[in-house]
């Protein structure tokens, strides 16, 4: 399924300018942890690592960063969870936005598998029930109401931005721009652009999450990577032989020397808004492949010190949620 419009002239980006930008966004998804190796199941997981979010959260008050937690409905539930990431944000010094996974999320009306872990594939109606249920849940325990909402595994729809728009949410980041789930039986991005652009004119806007290609072939990386010419050209072969790389902006899988090749590329595109993930099980080692030990740990930590140290460098300052709000949709308003 491809999640962008077939007429791209369509497409509206959103003027940045009153952000005096670049700016760089931190996004965490905020979950349970489970086994990425196993099947989905709705009640193998839990929610253990979350006091591992405070020295993350330290971190990024030393820096002036004030994270995005992108809370799904078990986080929700958790009173622990409740009480540290609300006080967060209760203090000025985070902010909250609500994230489907809807293997975990009432009603439980769909068989658990690969395909309906992809909200897009439920029915219309039940998605939309998992949303609202979702959302009454934060907004009941945190005592905020969200503005801003990512797909679990990136899986939003066509009809996605409706759901959205009926309860008052102003802001999308469920698009992995140039990355293709299609062959799992999720949405397809690889034709999404970068920069943020309007799901709904005026009030629904998209934060795409930031990956950018490096090498002396990124011109011709659709091709290349999605295209006919994929099979004749192994992705790790071009990668080691710096060709043509993908590079997400997230210490999961990616080298802080690689991520500040990453930072360098998308500034040379003018890509006003850098959009920072990584899944909040990876606070603590074990729950996820990329956090695995307490060395691993230390390297994400690192990672973090010098990404937040380079953008620093660069002149692009953090933005938030409020700011944005205020600036883009306020403005319009």
């Amino acid at each position: 399924m491809n999640f962008m419009p077939q007429n791209e002239s369509k497409l509206q980006y959103v003027d940045l300018t009153p952000l005096h930008g670049p700016r760089y966004l931190v996004t965490v998804d905020t979950e349970e942890e489970f086994d990425w190796n196993r099947p989905f199941s709705r009640d193998q997981h839990g929610t253990r690592h979350i006091p591992a979010i405070t020295p993350f959260q330290s971190l990024c008050e030393e820096s002036g960063v004030k994270p995005l937690y992108l809370i799904d409905y078990p986080v929700a539930c958790d009173p622990y969870a409740t009480e540290l990431l609300g006080g967060f944000v209760h203090l000025g010094q985070a902010e909250i936005g609500m994230q489907l996974h809807p293997w975990v999320t009432p009603p439980f009306n769909e068989t658990v598998g690969n395909r309906n872990s992809f909200a897009c594939n439920l029915p219309p109606k039940l998605e939309q029930e998992k949303l609202h249920i979702l959302y009454e849940k934060i907004t009941h325990n945190f005592q905020l109401q969200p503005n801003i909402y990512r797909a679990g595994r990136y899986g939003i729809g066509t009809i996605t931005p409706q759901m959205l728009q009926e309860l008052g949410i102003n802001f999308d980041t469920s698009v992995r721009s140039n990355y293709d789930y299609s062959f799992d039986g999720g949405p397809c991005f690889i034709d999404a652009p970068l920069n943020p652009f309007w799901l709904k004119q005026g009030n629904l806007i998209e934060l795409p999450l930031t990956t950018v290609f490096h090498g002396g072939l990124r011109r011709h990386a659709t091709l290349i990577y999605f295209g006919s010419a994929a099979w004749k050209m192994p992705r790790a072969l071009l990668a080691r032989t710096g060709l043509l790389e993908r590079i997400a902006l997230t210490p999961e899988g990616v080298p802080l020397h690689k991520a500040i090749i990453a930072i360098n590329n998308a500034l040379a595109q003018k890509i006003g808004l850098l959009n920072l993930s990584f899944h909040s099980p990876s606070l603590e080692p074990g729950h996820t492949n990329y956090v695995r030990n307490t060395d691993e740990l230390a390297a994400f930590y690192a990672w973090w010190r010098g990404v937040f140290a380079h953008l620093e460098k660069c002149g692009v300052r953090p933005v938030n949620m409020g700011e944005m709000k205020a600036k883009l949709i306020g403005a319009l308003v």
